[in-house]
């Protein structure tokens, strides 16, 4: 018991420490770390063994614009640091197309250093995508162009958290 006191202490310690170094940083690129983290249990027997938290899951679904389509609809799941994305080009085919992979996430966007970046296969030229979530609108991702940057149009880009 008194081993399990002594982790817990030191962990807690170290989050302390850490998180008084980091609160006066406001870099619009600090990234931010959603990988399955892990505790540290102690075991009777003095050896430790690591846990998996829970899997943190939202779901974003919308329609957006389409250039030879009625539009296309896209469900955008994303699980801790990777996504799954279905897309449907309605009045060409209702077979979705499915894709899914790797994904960082950045706090910061532009002037509102609390917005979340999420940037879809982070490690392709080609495949690469970008989304975002504003402070201003908690429940929504607006998709961005390549060069993330918000799409200059009157049509919506929007994508909507499915609760």
């Amino acid at each position: 018991m008194n081993k399990i006191f002594h982790f817990f202490f030191i962990g807690m310690t170290t989050i302390t420490i850490s998180s008084c170094q980091n609160s006066g940083k406001t870099s619009a690129s600090t990234a931010i770390d959603t990988a399955a983290m892990t505790d540290t249990l102690s075991a009777s027997n003095g050896t430790t063994q690591a846990t998996a938290k829970p899997a943190i899951q939202t779901r974003y679904v919308g329609t957006v614009p389409c250039a030879d389509c009625e539009g296309i609809k896209m469900t955008l799941t994303l699980v801790n640091e990777t996504y799954s994305l279905e897309e449907t080009y309605l009045g060409k085919s209702d077979q979705a197309i499915r894709s899914k992979g790797p994904m960082l996430i950045e706090r910061g966007y532009e002037k509102d250093n609390d917005a979340t970046l999420y940037i879809l296969n982070p490690d392709s030229d080609t495949e690469k995508r970008y989304f975002v979530r504003l402070t201003a609108q908690p429940g929504k991702l607006i998709m961005l162009d390549k060069d993330q940057k918000i799409i200059n149009s009157k049509l919506n880009y929007t994508l909507s958290e499915e609760k």
